[in-house]
């Protein structure tokens, strides 16, 4: 990355010099855009570097898992000089288990770094495509010999905040990213508690924010998704229902600026009812006759 500041203001000046002459050959709007372009991306931080820098923080994250055994949380009283104030909150089963998880922790903490790269290379192209249309839209305004409209002078400015953006990109992407790797230890802990089917909770703010969404969860909001090869499917208490199994779509915070969460069912009783068989239902009036 060069000096943002510097390359703003020579951004800047470029741009008003533009606004002064105009286009003085055939090919000196094609030239200024292609050098302010360059000059764009040389202060834009890479989706690589982007990811390198997440890694690091999930890594962090996951060596404080591996450290309590579970999901690392801080204490605010009772600690001694000597004892770490970092505990997990996972439970003593998660902690029992915890050895024979790890290889899945691993994994994920994997594919969610191969997963923010991807989708950080997609926004960043969109973001500096956004910057380029922007661009091209004022050098195709400025007439030959230049021009002193203050509506077309004023876009200057836009293309100036563009570039400070551009600069902050990754920033705000992560913040719509952060919760992904967390999210899937906290589903994977979860499924050792032997959940049978999860709901879909919604939440409005996946609509706020300017990044434009390439989904619509608002559709899953109170669906039922199936835990593959749970007790109740294996003892034929219940069927996959409508909406089908929990590993056929994207969990929760892994799109992009997705704060929707899971509400995990242990008994068929919370179920739909099309989704308890009759043998299902069967058991489900023998242990009330039994209570």
């Amino acid at each position: 990355m060069t000096d943002a500041r510097e390359t703003v203001q020579a951004v800047g000046e470029i741009l008003t010099r533009f606004l002064k002459s105009g286009p003085t050959s055939p090919d000196h709007v094609q030239e200024t855009r292609t050098t302010i372009s360059k000059l764009a991306r040389s202060i834009a931080v890479s989706a690589d570097e982007a990811a390198a820098s997440y890694e690091r923080v999930c890594r962090e994250f996951l060596d404080k898992v591996i450290q309590v055994k579970g999901i690392p949380t801080r204490t605010i009283c009772g600690e001694r000089e000597n004892q770490s104030n970092i505990v997990s909150s996972s439970g003593n089963h998660i902690a029992q288990e915890f050895d024979a998880l790890l290889p899945s922790l691993k994994k994920r903490f994997e594919w969610c770094v191969t997963n923010y790269n991807s989708e950080a290379k997609t926004y960043l192209d969109g973001q500096l495509h956004q910057f380029d249309a922007l661009l091209q839209q004022f050098l195709e305004q400025v007439p030959i010999g230049g021009t002193k409209d203050k509506a077309i002078k004023s876009r200057i400015a836009e293309i100036k905040k563009g570039l400070r953006s551009l600069t902050e990109w990754d920033r705000f992407f992560y913040v719509h990213k952060a919760r992904s790797f967390p999210a899937e230890v906290d589903c994977l802990f979860a499924l050792e508690g032997n959940p049978i089917a999860a709901i879909w909770d919604y939440s409005p703010t996946d609509e706020q924010g300017d990044y434009p969404k390439i989904y619509d969860h608002k559709q899953r909001h109170d669906l039922v998704y199936v835990v593959r090869g749970n007790w109740a499917i294996t003892k034929g208490l219940m069927n996959e229902g409508a909406n089908g199994y929990l590993d056929e779509i994207t969990r929760p915070s892994q799109e992009v600026g997705c704060m929707c969460h899971l509400r995990w069912l242990y008994s068929i009783r919370d179920l739909p009812k099309n989704m308890v068989t009759e043998k299902g239902c069967s058991e489900l009036k023998r242990v009330s006759a039994a209570i």
